[in-house]
């Protein structure tokens, strides 16, 4: 597959899935990092994931960049189905384009680290690490790779909120601690990271879920309390300010493509978030110099 760099020379995508982080928790328990992020980059605190509103089938789309109708992953078991449709994993489109891609996730137990391995082996090249029970530890496993890994997919889920979500209540002071837990991880990452000094790295902070709609410690409804989540653009290459309406999770791999100059698959759902982007106007179309 040839490249087709956008104007941007984005070379490395970070992109952190806060586990059941609502976007009203931002304000509510003044999360000063994520705040800040938001306020450099481009975002939006009314995106939508996919239905069902499940990580599982959450994750699933964001490797593939379909809906969980064609992915089938619609439960917990971790199993994508052997559909008709083709599918084009983010992973292996990546790889053909000559990116890798890492992932660092919490640590799962023995049977569904088999079961996680056997879809990841289906989604293409992709380096996974089951390490830590927490955003701290899953950062701290990551360091080396987001100091040497300077190009590709660097995925890293965060399930702070969502272990207190479902332990205590979404909203509660439990998850309150759960989601600063998240915002300390989030400082850290971007001190990691220093933004403003590497014009090559986009930061993606999204959600997979919010919860506690109709189930105080749930998040798989049509309540809007379940299935609205931030997304958050942040780098040097961004233009801050609101993204324009709708944003979906699905979105966000298929941004992840566009910015790293590869072409999208057909099959993917979503649309390039270009308006993020420094150079194109708020509708998305580029402006002389970015289609230059």
């Amino acid at each position: 597959m040839q490249m087709s760099h956008t104007p941007y020379a984005i070379e490395r995508v970070v992109l952190v899935v806060l586990d059941g982080l609502r976007p009203d928790a931002i304000d509510r328990f003044a999360l000063p990092n994520i705040a800040a992020v938001l306020a450099a980059g481009a975002w939006t605190r009314t995106g939508r994931t996919v239905e069902p509103s499940i990580t599982v089938a959450a994750m699933a789309s964001l490797l593939t960049g379909v809906s969980p109708a064609r992915h089938g992953v619609r439960t917990e078991g971790f199993r994508l189905s052997r559909r008709r449709e083709p599918l084009d994993p983010l992973p292996l489109v990546l790889a053909e384009a000559g990116y890798p891609c890492s992932a660092f996730l919490s640590a799962l137990p023995a049977i569904h680290r088999v079961l996680v391995r056997r879809v990841l082996r289906r989604l293409g090249p992709v380096s996974a690490q089951f390490t830590g029970r927490c955003a701290e530890d899953i950062l701290a496993a990551a360091g080396g790779t987001l100091r040497a890994q300077r190009r590709g997919l660097v995925l890293l889920h965060w399930p702070d909120a969502d272990d207190a979500g479902h332990d205590h209540g979404w909203m509660s002071p439990r998850y309150a601690a759960g989601a600063r837990a998240l915002d300390g991880a989030v400082g850290e990452l971007t001190r990691q990271l220093d933004l403003a000094h590497d014009p090559t790295t986009l930061l993606v902070l999204t959600a997979d879920h919010g919860g506690g709609g109709h189930a105080e410690r749930g998040h798989e409804s049509d309540h809007p309390a379940d299935y609205t989540i931030p997304t958050i653009l942040a780098g040097a290459r961004i233009r801050p300010g609101p993204l324009l309406p709708p944003v979906s999770l699905l979105d966000i791999p298929a941004t992840v493509l566009w910015s790293l100059g590869v072409p999208l698959p057909e099959s993917y759902a979503g649309r390039p978030l270009r308006e993020a982007f420094a150079g194109f106007h708020a509708d998305g179309a580029a402006d002389a110099a970015a289609a230059a």
